[in-house]
């Protein structure tokens, strides 16, 4: 029988034993960030705290106060206006006579009044930080203490990117994952030198996927790109004459939205996008379920998030849209593209619009943010064609492109029997940033990549490269197109555009002769004088999300 001293022994070899098992255990359960809180000068903003490798927590502001937990114990702060557009970082300080802009903020901040910069693509505390909750190794170039990429979205001009920091490449304050140019070469990352993209170098951290190669930082990712398809719709085009309304309306019927995820839990992901009217409650969005045929009638689509929210939150799930038959699905088990119908006007979807994923890891909450690099709110359109053999013509639009709403083109087949045509192309556009050089609305969109497809033929790949010669001087050919098995253009020939984006004009145009009988026969037709033949002309820049594009169809029909 044991007395008491013994029992008293047990007891505490017990709880020693108890402490030495469970110490590791609470070692390894770090304490969570502290809440960063403040009040901001103007309601309804969304504040975003953004960690150096792309986590993010958000919160939207009550009134005018916040209140969120980071996901790290150093983060920058981001804000999303009412509207949905990315509305700058937020600034705590200024060093080197106000050439940098300090940006980190430290878990637990209390930053008081944050007064927002309305104009200026910024906001910074009212009264100077205490300095236990600034983190001085964040700062980005700046002039007089404003970040330089404050008010553009990130499309500025920057050289330092050798020396940026770990989540803003070139360091000018507006992180990579908002950054419509991360690199600081003024080409917006959509379509920046696509050479670099598809031989995996890594330089652009959003290019990933064993379809498009590059890298892919760690943690999740989300990624956004848009589509204009012809649709049946009426070319469009500002150069021919399109006005800013048959412009919005085309948008508004044939555009899409391609949200792209990965390195997420599958069936966790949902999107915020706040009161953006494209994908929030009782707005345009609809849900394209295929992207395969019958996949492409806005009619007859779902509303989005209503067709895709199981938990009635108001955040759409993140649904994988049907590829193509037989096309596999290159993000993975833990990622994804969903595509829909946006329904949005250029004053409704624009860039710098930011979405935010909402989702986990290994059953842990996580955030990633995104947002719209650029808008196809018009088509590449033909501005003129001859064939050589006396049938000529050029256009303007809108101009219906289908056989039976206006005449197919007249070709005659040449000497050896093979019906050429040169065709002069006018660029696609989008809309014209604030600090763009030009006035006008759009912007002709340069440094994207180009193919002719037998029309009415799916999956079939583009026109062989024995059909093209006298590519004008700003084309190029793409030295490895059999490297790209993914549509559009399934391992056949494609070309570069050099040139870069600049203000839209009627003498923006690139030139290329096609031999179309050539094309043709590579899907096994030809051209006839009982039946026309089309061609599908596309614009397409490949993406984390899948293709970014922008088409028109042409028909042609042979003399005798």
């Amino acid at each position: 029988m044991r007395g008491p001293s013994c029992v008293r022994a047990t007891a505490v070899t017990a709880f020693l034993t108890f402490l030495l098992l469970a110490v590791p255990a609470i070692a390894a359960a770090k304490p969570a960030p502290r809440p960063i809180a403040g009040t901001l000068s103007k309601p309804g903003y969304t504040v975003i705290a953004l960690a150096a490798n792309g986590a993010a927590h958000s919160v939207r502001a009550l009134g005018s106060h916040f209140r969120l937990r980071p996901p790290a114990r150093r983060v920058t702060l981001q804000l999303r206006a009412p509207g949905g557009t990315y509305a700058g970082p937020v600034v705590v300080g200024r060093e080197q006579r106000g050439k940098r802009a300090i940006l980190g903020v430290r878990a637990g901040a209390r930053l008081g009044r944050v007064t927002l910069k309305l104009g200026r693509g910024y906001a910074k505390p009212a009264r100077r930080l205490a300095a236990k909750w600034v983190d001085l190794e964040r700062t980005a170039r700046a002039r007089k203490g404003v970040p330089i990429g404050a008010g553009n979205f990130g499309l500025v001009r920057s050289t330092h990117t050798r020396g940026g920091l770990r989540g803003d490449t070139d360091l000018d304050g507006v992180p990579d994952s908002i950054d419509v140019d991360d690199d600081g070469d003024r080409i917006l990352d959509d379509y920046d030198r696509q050479t670099e993209r598809n031989t995996g170098s890594g330089r652009h951290p959003r290019a990933r996927s064993s379809l498009l190669g590059g890298t892919f930082p760690d943690g999740s990712h989300l990624s956004l790109s848009t589509n204009l398809w012809f649709g049946g719709s009426e070319v469009v085009n500002a150069n021919g004459g399109s006005t800013d309304a048959q412009i919005a309306a085309s948008q508004q019927s044939y555009g899409g939205l391609n949200v792209g995820w990965i390195g997420i839990d599958p069936g966790s992901g949902e999107l915020d996008c706040g009161t953006l009217v494209y994908c929030s409650p009782e707005g345009t969005g609809r849900f394209q379920a295929s992207n395969g045929p019958g996949g492409f009638d806005r009619a007859t689509a779902e509303r989005f998030p209503e067709c895709c929210d199981a938990d009635h939150d108001g955040l759409g799930s993140l649904t994988q849209t049907a590829p193509p038959p037989g096309a596999p699905n290159p993000f993975g088990a833990d990622g994804g593209t969903m595509s829909l119908f946006h329904g949005a006007s250029q004053d409704q979807l624009r860039t710098g619009d930011v979405l935010i994923e909402k989702a986990t890891i290994g059953g842990e909450p996580i955030e990633s943010t995104a947002s719209i690099g650029f808008v196809f709110s018009t088509m590449p359109a033909l501005a003129s064609y001859s064939d050589g053999q006396g049938n000529s013509a050029s256009f303007s639009y809108p101009l219906p492109a289908d056989c039976g709403a206006a005449p197919c083109l007249p070709v005659r087949a040449g000497p050896d029997g093979n019906a050429v045509v040169t065709l002069t192309v006018w660029r696609p556009q989008r809309q014209r940033l604030a600090e763009e050089p030009g006035e006008g609305e759009w912007m002709d969109v340069g440094n994207l990549t180009y193919a002719v497809e037998p029309g009415g033929v799916p999956s079939v790949g583009t026109c062989p490269q024995s059909s093209y010669s006298g590519l004008s001087g700003d084309l190029v050919a793409d030295p490895s197109f059999a490297q790209h098995a993914g549509p559009p253009t399934y391992g056949a020939y494609r070309f570069f555009d050099l040139a870069g984006d600049r203000p839209a004009d009627p003498a923006n145009t690139f030139s290329f002769t096609l031999n179309l009988s050539d094309c043709l026969r590579a899907s096994g037709r030809s051209v006839t004088t009982e039946q026309p033949q089309g061609i599908i002309f596309w614009a397409f820049s490949e993406t984390p999300s899948g293709i970014s594009l922008a088409n028109f169809p042409a028909q042609f029909a042979l003399q005798p």
